[in-house]
């Protein structure tokens, strides 16, 4: 429970559910799995950027950023895995290489997939035969500290700790939401218990790393895969039916929906706002539930439960329940 306006006290509460029969412990065979493209292939990495995690370069400050600010709001369309500057880098899949950015090696493969390798040291040159787990594509640079590897099957980028593609990965931490974000179409903020006329809602969720991430980035937030929500009455009866914000887990939007999945005040970890950069400053991820606001004039005076919940690729689930007032008119008693 936590305080309101006028001295009441919201109701909230959340849940954390484990994965029972975890879809990664046991991943049905897939002429798609692939190992680590570092050593060693066979062991799980750390991963400190998720599939799905915001990506934010913002002319406003610091977590000011709305849909119309200047700047870059983009989706990570890959995972970065976490390693020593230097490390050797090798392909997943055999085929044919290519050099893109400074720092980039992308190689396409005979059954028309594309893997993007960022921020290394190519040593490769254009139109070489790279072998699986045999080349040396490139070493991380100097400062990285990782590298992001991207997965694009065919024209669609696809996650690539979705079961059956990067192995082995396993996951048992086990995403949450941490609050519920009301506003009124203008940005201000409304008391949860005394709703009237449209309403803006935000939740603030996040995951952390299913292995711990060494350094700097130790225990900052990722995204999780799922984010859904519902509503119903006091009686139970249901009002906003399970609808989903965005699912991570195969592939993601295009970046022009960026302030249609995430609300106003997302920025990732060790943000850019200003020309500053935010050094150690954990991101905040806020999903947009209302792309159009709730209209509570719809509905009849009273108490409601809204339920956010969050999943990563694993199946590990977690929930958040919080008890709101809707008050058009004569307040309801």
């Amino acid at each position: 429970m936590r305080a309101a306006s006028g001295g009441q006290t919201l109701t909230v509460r959340r849940t954390w559910r484990p994965a029972r029969h975890s879809r990664c412990d046991r991943p049905k065979p897939s002429v798609f799995a692939y190992r680590w493209p570092v050593k060693p292939f066979d062991v799980q990495h750390p991963i400190r950027g998720n599939f799905g995690d915001p990506r934010t370069i913002s002319s406003s400050a610091l977590g000011a950023d709305v849909p119309s600010t200047s700047g870059s709001f983009t989706f990570h369309n890959g995972v970065d895995i976490s390693v020593p500057d230097g490390t050797p880098v090798y392909p997943v899949a055999s085929g044919t290489a290519s050099v893109g950015y400074a720092d980039e090696v992308i190689v396409r493969t005979r059954d028309f997939r594309t893997f993007q390798y960022f921020h290394i040291k190519p040593e490769v040159r254009p139109g070489q035969h790279v072998v699986a787990y045999r080349t040396v594509l490139g070493r991380v640079n100097p400062q990285w500290l990782h590298v992001h590897l991207s997965e694009l099957d065919g024209f669609r980028i696809h996650n690539p700790v979705d079961p059956g593609h990067l192995e082995p990965y396993r996951d048992h931490t086990i995403p949450s939401v941490q609050s519920l974000d009301l506003s009124n179409p203008s940005g201000t903020s409304v008391d949860p218990l005394s709703l009237h006329g449209e309403v803006v809602i935000a939740a603030e969720a996040s995951d952390l790393p299913s292995i711990p991430v060494p350094g700097l980035w130790l225990n900052f937030p990722v995204t999780p895969a799922l984010v859904s929500w519902k509503m119903a009455d006091a009686s139970g009866a249901t009002i906003v039916p399970p609808t989903t914000v965005v699912g991570f887990r195969r592939t993601q939007p295009p970046n022009r929906d960026f302030w249609r999945v995430y609300a106003p005040g997302t920025y990732q970890n060790f943000p850019d706002f200003g020309r500053h950069k935010y050094f150690g400053l954990p991101g905040r991820y806020l999903f947009n539930l209302t792309p159009q606001p709730l209209d509570t004039r719809r509905l009849p005076n009273g108490f409601y439960d809204l339920t956010v919940g969050v999943a990563d690729v694993c199946g590990n689930r977690g929930t958040l329940t919080e008890r709101l007032r809707v008050q058009n008119g004569r307040p309801a008693h």
